[in-house]
């Protein structure tokens, strides 16, 4: 009996053991996929330019805060304020602003009005003297871009993108029309970062380390890089618009009832159609139809007002079109 009862007494413990690593099993389990279930609720930020409605949420959002800090945010002492840095700023400022801009991380709001609003940011191109100096001031400081852009009265991230687009291939870089060396070398390092049936499925330009790309390569910057890769190489990189497709592109903004050209998704408008095609068409489209009421001074031109003149024109052009094969049939 007592061994029986000794026997008991361990299946017992054995049970409660077992039982206390399957809650704690169960509490990791679901604390695991809690923190999943957080990661995909994550919020997904917009990348690239501020659209027009977004440029307006952030000034009214600039007006509401600094107004609220006794500041007005049209005149001077107002603008001021935007070239100080963060401790020099309200508690919690960009922050604030980011509020009013939900889509956007409090970084790229920060880095939009510093380059909107800084007076740096209007300095033209670049001359071959500031080239120079450039060059002069990162062999001394090194890639300290806020020295460097204070010594050329530049903002910091422009001497970034001059120093990565001209100077850091050195005289490696090259100009003009790519070899079918460097052709065949850019699809090489493209595919095996991304992979060849990712490349023919998706667009993979927004996922392409094109820096990467550019220092493997040596002879072209990241944009040549870049450029070179959508105007031969990406999906549908070789169709050839139709006038009729042109339409179809003109309705698909028509219909999207976008205010402002930077709101519009370039590569949703034509099925199958890359985005630098269908942006690159309507570019074309504009300085076709508009550049003569332009001219004419008969309108003062708006987004809306555009859509609706090219939508027009290429329906006039289209009917005649029509009505020119009737007359042969």
């Amino acid at each position: 009996i007592e061994s029986v009862f000794c026997i008991s007494i361990n299946i017992f413990i054995y049970i409660l053991s077992f039982l206390k690593k399957m809650q704690t099993y169960g509490l990791n389990y679901f604390s695991k996929n809690e923190s999943k279930f957080n990661l995909e609720k994550k919020t997904i930020f917009k990348k690239g330019p501020f659209s027009r409605s977004e440029q307006i949420l952030v000034d009214k959002a600039l007006t509401k805060i600094l107004d609220e800090e006794g500041i007005s945010y049209s005149n001077c002492e107002g603008r001021k304020i935007l070239s100080f840095e963060r401790k020099e700023l309200p508690r919690n400022f960009w922050k604030r602003v980011a509020v009013f801009v939900p889509s956007r991380t409090v970084e790229s709001i920060y880095d939009h009005v510093r380059r909107r609003l800084s007076s740096k940011n209007y300095q033209g191109k670049w001359t071959q003297e500031e080239i120079v100096k450039l060059k002069e001031l990162i062999d001394v400081h090194g890639q300290k871009w806020t020295k460097i852009g204070s010594s050329l009265n530049r903002l910091p991230g422009a001497c970034y993108d001059k120093w990565r687009d001209a100077l850091k291939s050195g005289d490696q870089r090259k100009k003009g029309k790519w070899t079918q060396e460097e052709r065949c070398k850019l699809i090489q390092l493209i595919t095996t970062q991304v992979g060849h049936e990712f490349i023919q499925e998706f667009n993979t330009d927004k996922i392409i380390r094109w820096t990467l790309v550019a220092d493997k390569l040596g002879s072209r910057s990241y944009l040549q890089c870049r450029n070179e890769w959508a105007r031969f190489f990406s999906p549908g990189s070789n169709i050839k618009l139709t006038f009729s497709d042109s339409y179809k592109l003109v309705q698909s903004i028509f219909l999207s009832e976008v205010t402002d050209e930077t709101e519009i998704k370039w590569g949703q408008l034509i099925q199958g159609v890359p985005a630098h095609k269908t942006y690159n068409k309507w570019r074309s489209l504009c300085r076709k139809f508009l550049k003569e009421k332009n001219k004419k001074k008969e309108i003062d031109m708006c987004f809306k007002t555009a859509v609706f003149i090219i939508k027009n024109s290429i329906s006039e052009i289209l009917a005649k079109e029509q009505e020119s094969m009737c007359m042969f049939i």
